[in-house]
């Protein structure tokens, strides 16, 4: 009898043993999905604060090109911000006074941690340019603003910063038009409906 009741206890031990190994095998699976979650969702934030820090920086060229709408044309450039531009104090005119306040902004002085500038988007690329504005009365330009981001997607419709990355799956961009209103034309009254 004896005999008897200590096998049963033996198989009731490996049994339960069975029963944790089950249960951490089950809890490590969950652990490392909770982990990989996780990651993917750095990934995701770290890609929409880059692109909220695009979008800020496309608003802030295309108020300016408002705000100095006689002299839209001279905004028109490409490859903006992919080198220092020096000192901006020192740029004859508000055109090239703006652009290389831009670049400065695209390369990061925003933020700054001792003398880096640590605010700046990855790889951040500046493009201004001008749209069919040929045979069109009020001119129209495009900003845009393309950097890396961090996993492949598809690639931009629009040109900016097109070849510029180690690869165009990993190309971001957004882009805003601004058309420039001609204040000196006569305004037309709106006609009264009936």
């Amino acid at each position: 009898m004896t005999r008897k009741l200590h096998r049963t206890r033996s198989s009731a031990r490996g049994a339960i043993l069975l029963e944790v190994l089950v249960a951490m095998l089950i809890t490590a699976f969950g652990i490392l999905g909770y982990v990989g979650i996780q990651a993917r969702t750095a990934v995701a934030n770290l890609e929409a604060y880059q692109r909220s820090q695009a979008l800020i920086l496309v608003n802030d060229m295309s108020q300016r090109i408002s705000v100095n709408r006689a002299n839209a044309s001279s905004y028109v450039a490409d490859g903006i911000g992919t080198s220092d531009p020096g000192d901006c104090a020192t740029k004859a005119d508000e055109a090239a006074r703006d652009i290389c306040e831009w670049a400065k902004s695209l390369r990061g002085a925003g933020e700054r941690q001792g003398t880096a500038m640590v605010g700046a988007i990855l790889n951040a690329y500046g493009c201004i340019s001008a749209i069919d504005n040929l045979t069109s009365t009020r001119p129209r330009y495009q900003v845009a603003v393309a950097w890396q981001g961090i996993q492949p997607s598809g690639a931009p419709a629009f040109e900016c910063g097109k070849d510029e990355f180690s690869s165009e799956s990993l190309r971001r961009a957004v882009a805003v038009v601004v058309q420039v209103a001609d204040l000196s034309a006569p305004a037309t009254p709106p006609t009264p409906s009936p």
